[in-house]
This record gives C-alpha cells, structure tokens and sequence, in this order.
C-alpha cells in the first residue's frame, strides 16, 4: 500500500499507539467516532486485523458504525482494499469488521470474539458494568486492545 495522508485532530494521535484501552469523550459532533472509524480503516489496511465493532444494544446494522466505516473507506479512496458487505466489512488483505450488541450476545456467542484484535465499543456511555464484565475478558488475544469512544451524560455512567 502507497503512503497513505489522512488528517485527524492532534489530541487522538494516540490511536497509532500501543495500549490496551483508547478512550475518547466529549461532546457530539467533536470527530471522535469519524477519527476512530480512519484509523481502524488505516490499521486494517497495514495489516490484517480483525475488529469487532460494539454497542451496549444493536437490534440491527443501521444501529451500528457499519455506514460510517463504509463512508470513511470511499472518502479516504481505499475502496479497492475493502469489500463492504451487508453486515461486515472485508479487507482484501483478510482483515475483518464485524458488529455486535453486547448485550444481545450470550457468553457463548461473545467466546467468538476472543481472536479480535481490537474492539470499537461505541456509545459506551450507556454500555452497563455486566457488559463490562463480559466483554473485557472475552477481549483477550495478546496485544488485544478495547477502544472506547462515550458521550458521558453523568459522572455515574461504567
């Protein structure tokens, strides 16, 4: 893949670092969710990466950061690299964006997540702590990391 040149604000330039958690907030409209979906889409196209893609519920795509991921592939021109499917996205490369709610996944059905390298929980202000508690450990392939962007509402929300 030729050098790609994609601006995002400076404050999230953390995303191209290793660590487990990577966590934005603010308010609507601060180009959290947009600067979460390029880099996903960047590091999906250097290497093969599997990504799931989660809210607290998804009753279905449209629910989901399927369409934002999608417009974010054809604004950035790497639509070649990718093949956006009905309910999941596929890098030519075998990466592979798959979404879910969390809490409609039973701890059987979450278990096939435990090969995701990194897992976008979007919205997560309204994410509760018994999903937290099933979702981080099911997390796990080595050098796994959880992503987070929230719109806190109270200082009470997991």
């Amino acid at each position: 893949m030729s050098q790609l040149k994609v601006e995002l604000p400076e404050a999230l330039g953390f995303l191209f670092e290793k660590s487990r958690y990577k966590v934005a907030y603010g308010g609507r409209g601060s180009s959290k969710s947009w600067s979460f979906a390029r880099a996903l889409i960047i590091k999906a196209a250097q290497k093969p990466t599997r990504i799931l893609c989660a809210r607290e519920t998804q009753h279905s795509i449209q629910e989901s950061v399927h369409k934002l991921l999608s417009d974010q592939i054809d604004a950035m021109g790497l639509s070649e690299l990718y093949e956006v499917q009905q309910t999941r996205i596929l890098g030519k490369n075998g990466s592979e964006f798959t979404f879910a709610g969390i809490r409609q996944q039973s701890i059987a059905n979450l278990k096939s997540f435990e090969g995701v390298d990194i897992c976008w929980v979007e919205e997560a202000q309204v994410v509760t702590k018994r999903s937290w508690d099933v979702l981080i450990p099911t997390i796990r392939k080595p050098g796994s990391e959880i992503w987070i962007t929230l719109n806190p509402d109270l200082d009470t929300d997991e």
